[in-house]
């Protein structure tokens, strides 16, 4: 009997042994979690989604032996509730060394502080209740110099919590640099308000917690984003950021509008083709993976993994959320695909950033449709700084010299040769009728800037370059091909009234009015070119120059047709369409000397449909220069 009792009262000092051992430690971390920041939550392991907590700072710069404010709360609207928490300062250098000390705590019955590896140096929760924005007040060490950041593990319940939860980069400074960020008051009239919004001096109401990919831009990554000067607003189609503590190289990618793939490649030059790139994709099953890849040079403009290594990136960090893609991974220092060595230590690459909304089968991303750029040039990863995007200058003056030869000189070149032939009639200039000479001017301009813009854009891409599915660079060749023919069959335009002229006359109006439709069909495709970085309204601008130079031929058409109907002394006015047949006109003496019906009329519409194409002409070629024109406009109204 005694030895049964015994045997009982094991068993339950055993049971209440586990009881213990399984606690929730609503009193604050555990010692074991204060370096490592990880609860001992049985065998539960922290969340891999974003965390719906952040840690704001006062300020960005502090002196040594001064105080900071740090605030860790939820950066959304509606605050998530926090059920404990566990926050340390930690040096960026050495992730391992706790830095500084806190001296003051909001309450002490939601929040102690405690020591861990110094006197201090850590601030946890005192029970399990819920608790909204906490602010804390942390003074730098004496004897520390360098880039420190806030780090937190922080649970919403006992089954659910976040570890490394990072606030933006701060800087310890000496005691005399001078800091002209916010000042102390200001910082200590928010530790009484929840949570602060990032201590900027234009805050970004639209930025959510997956862009702390900005943090440290500048000053402790290298970032690259695109489109340019995107990474001051924080709103990046693509960027790319390097951050690099010793021999270890993190990247970290992100896209938006809800891309498949988002990517980052190291070139030796600025163009693509034999990259080595790192691609984010988002699966059809929601799971996102990361690859390695190498892009072929024009041949095949897509990336296959299987000639690249994949052990050689490890993904740390990946989500999808409101439309952003995001991947934060390390990669080997120094690998070597396809027999080439990437040294990131010692050599120096550029940077490309792309995204794209397809794949084109399981194993190669598909065609770059929502962003593509390279920088400017090649790239000390290790450096700190925001690199600037290769120049667009030529593909600017490509796009402006296209627009102004077929929206404006060959617009108004056509309508003269068709519809002003019987005007200003006896005058001359150079010796050749007013319309004649005109038109020859407008038209070799048209030849002068195509041809130019061709050689333009040859140069930028350095050759023939796949746009996917768009065929703007089919139907741009084969206008430049009749742009470029035309003059030369003008030159041996046979003489009036011989038997060849018909002929002449039907082929140079068949390929020049071909080549204007083409033209202009080309323009409206390059809106949609990813690379154009022209806005999707930028269609109706180029539809209203279509229904207003329409509306202007069938106006013109029109009196052409009242004209020749009239007859004047039992005689008939001859006009262009007409002369397409090449018969000798006798033209008495009434027609030689005056101008036929309604040239007045003309010459008043012409008055009004040259300065309206000039000014559409005007607009498409500011929103080329300018693109993209909303980053600009938001740079130069600086915001």
């Amino acid at each position: 009997m005694l030895r049964r009792k015994r045997s009982i009262k094991l068993t339950l000092i055993t049971v209440l042994s586990f009881v213990k051992i399984s606690q929730q430690y609503g009193s604050g971390a555990p010692p074991l979690a204060c370096v490592d920041q990880t609860p001992r939550h049985s065998d539960i392991q922290a969340q891999t989604s974003v965390p719906p907590y952040a840690i704001f700072t006062s300020a960005s710069q502090v002196r040594q032996g001064d105080v900071l404010n740090v605030t860790i709360g939820s950066p959304f609207g509606a605050p998530t509730p926090i059920g404990g928490f566990l926050l340390q300062a930690r040096g960026i250098q050495d992730t391992e060394k706790i830095v500084g000390r806190f001296t003051k705590v909001p309450n002490s019955n939601l929040a102690q502080i405690t020591s861990c590896r110094g006197n201090n140096d850590t601030v946890t929760h005192t029970n399990p209740e819920e608790k909204y924005p906490l602010s804390f007040t942390w003074q730098a060490p004496d004897d520390f110099l360098g880039g420190i950041e806030f780090r937190a593990t922080v649970a919403q319940s006992y089954a659910m919590f976040w570890k490394n939860v990072e606030s933006p980069l701060v800087e310890v400074v000496t005691r005399d640099t001078v800091i002209t960020t916010s000042s102390s008051a200001a910082s200590t009239e928010r530790t009484t308000q929840a949570p602060p919004v990032i201590m900027e001096t234009k805050p970004k109401p639209t930025q959510t917690s997956l862009d702390t990919i900005y943090q440290g831009c500048e000053d402790t990554k290298l970032c690259f984003g695109i489109p340019q000067n995107c990474i001051q607003n924080g709103n990046c189609k693509v960027i790319v950021a390097v951050f690099v503590v010793g021999d270890i190289y993190t990247f970290e990618i992100q896209g938006t509008d809800n891309p498949k793939y988002v990517a980052a490649g190291l070139s030796l030059d600025n163009k693509m083709g034999d990259d080595s790139a790192m691609e984010c994709v988002r699966n059809d099953n929601g799971r996102i993976t990361l690859h390695t890849s190498w892009t072929y040079p024009k041949a095949e403009p897509y990336v296959r993994r299987a000639d690249s290594p994949q052990d050689i990136v490890q993904l740390l960090e990946s989500s999808n959320i409101d439309g952003k893609l995001y991947c934060k991974f390390r990669r080997d220092t120094v690998s070597t695909v396809r027999g080439q060595t990437i040294d990131l230590a010692n050599n120096k690459y550029y940077l490309m950033a792309l995204a794209g909304d397809s794949m084109k089968d399981a194993e190669r991303v598909g065609f770059h449709n929502l962003a593509y750029e390279a920088s400017g040039g090649a790239l000390a990863l290790a450096a700190p700084g925001a690199a600037a995007p290769a120049s667009r200058l030529l593909l600017r003056l490509h796009g402006c010299c296209m627009l102004a030869a077929w929206l404006g000189a060959a617009s108004l070149g056509i309508v003269l040769a068709r519809y002003f032939k019987k005007t200003w009639v006896g005058k001359t200039l150079g010796g050749k009728d007013i319309w004649f000479a005109y038109h020859r001017i407008l038209m070799v301009l048209t030849w002068v800037l195509t041809m130019l813009g061709f050689i333009l854009i040859l140069v930028e891409v350095g050759g023939w370059q796949d746009t996917g599915d768009n065929p703007h660079a089919i139907t741009g060749i084969i206008t430049v091909v009749l742009c470029f023919i035309q003059p030369i069959g003008a030159f041996f335009r046979p003489h009036p009234g011989t038997k060849h002229r018909p002929i002449f006359n039907w082929l140079h109006w068949l390929l020049g009015n071909s080549a204007h439709i083409l033209g202009i069909a080309t323009i409206f495709l390059a809106v949609y070119l990813q690379k154009a970085q022209l806005p999707s309204w930028s269609v109706f601008i180029l539809a209203a120059f279509v229904v207003f130079h329409i509306l202007a031929h069938i106006i013109l058409s029109l009196t052409v047709c009242v004209s020749e109907g009239r007859i004047s002394n039992g005689r008939v006015n001859s006009f262009p369409m007409k002369d397409m047949m090449g018969h000798s006109r006798q033209v008495t003496a009434v027609d030689r000397s005056s101008d036929a019906p309604f040239s007045t009329f003309r010459k008043h519409l012409l008055g009004v449909y040259a300065p309206i194409v000039l000014l559409f002409v005007v607009a498409m070629i500011c929103l080329v220069a300018l693109a993209p024109i909303g980053a600009t406009y938001n740079s130069l109204m600086g915001t």
